[in-house]
C-alpha cells in the first residue's frame, strides 16, 4: 500500500494513505466533514449549497475507503506539514490531525477525534497563524479560508477572542458558500467544540508547532506555539 515517506512511522500495515484535497470539491464536503463532531451541519447541507444526496456521497469518499484512507496536507514554513488523515479502521475510526517535518523522523500527533478523543492540538492564534502561512509554491491546501476550515476540530483555546473568532469564522464560511445572514450563527456553532470546553493553554515553547516534544496532552491542557521556528506571523500572507 502507497503511504507517504513521511507518515511511516504512523501508517498501518494493509492501509495506505493518500493526499485528498480534490475532495474539497466535493459539493457535500463540508458538511460531511464537520458531520462528525457538529451532526446538525450534515442535516442542514443547504447551508453549503449542499443537498443531502451530496453529504451521502461525500461522506462515502470521506469515511468509507478503508483500505486506502484519505488525507489533506496543511504545508507549513520549513517543510513542515499538518497532515488530516481520515483513519478509516472499520472497528476504529476517527481523525488524526498530525505533524510531520523534514528533520525529525517521529510523526507527531496534535489532536484525535475518536471515541477515545486526544487534544486540542491548536489555539487561536495558532490557528490563525497556521490558516495564513502557506508557503506559495506547496503542495497542499494553500487557501488560508479553507486551511481555516479544515483545522476547527483540532481547535480549543478558553481565551478566544469571541468577536474576532466569530468574524473570522463567518468570513471563512463565507468563502465556501454558506450565506452571509447564516455564517455568523455557524461559526458559534463551530467555534463550541464538542469534545473539550475551552482549554487554557500554558506557556509558550512547549507546543510541537514551535519546537516542543510534542507528547500528546490530556484533555484539558493545551499549549502555545507563539515562539519558535514554526511559528508563522498572523500577519503572513
Amino acid at each position: 500500500m502507497e503511504v507517504p515517506t513521511s507518515l511511516t512511522g504512523y501508517a498501518t500495515p494493509g492501509h495506505g494513505i493518500v493526499p485528498a484535497e480534490h475532495q474539497l470539491d466535493l459539493p457535500g464536503f463540508w458538511p460531511a466533514y464537520f458531520g462528525p463532531l457538529w451532526d446538525g451541519l450534515a442535516r442542514e447541507p443547504g447551508l453549503f449549497g449542499a443537498d443531502l444526496a451530496d453529504v451521502d456521497a461525500a461522506a462515502e469518499a470521506l469515511y468509507e475507503s478503508t483500505e486506502v484512507w484519505p488525507a489533506y496536507r496543511i504545508p507549513l514554513p520549513g517543510g513542515a506539514v499538518l497532515w488530516i488523515v481520515h483513519r478509516n479502521f472499520p472497528d476504529d475510526a476517527g481523525t488524526d490531525f498530525l505533524l510531520t517535518r523534514p528533520d525529525r523522523p517521529e510523526v507527531v500527533s496534535l489532536a484525535r477525534l475518536d471515541g477515545h478523543f486526544g487534544g486540542p492540538g491548536l489555539s487561536w492564534p495558532d490557528l490563525l497563524a497556521v490558516a495564513g502561512s502557506a508557503p506559495a509554491e506547496a503542495e497542499g491546501v494553500r487557501d488560508p479560508d479553507l486551511r481555516l476550515l479544515l483545522l476547527l476540530p483540532a481547535f480549543g483555546d478558553a481565551d478566544t477572542p469571541v468577536e474576532e473568532s466569530v468574524e473570522r469564522t463567518a468570513a471563512a464560511l463565507g468563502a465556501v458558500g454558506v450565506p452571509a445572514d447564516a455564517a455568523p450563527g455557524v461559526a458559534e456553532g463551530l467555534l463550541d467544540h464538542p469534545y473539550w470546553n475551552g482549554p487554557v493553554w500554558s506557556a509558550p515553547g512547549d507546543s510541537p508547532l514551535s519546537g516542543g516534544s510534542g507528547a500528546e496532552r490530556p484533555s484539558g491542557t493545551a499549549l502555545l506555539s507563539d515562539a519558535g521556528p514554526l511559528s508563522p506571523s498572523p500577519e503572513a500572507p
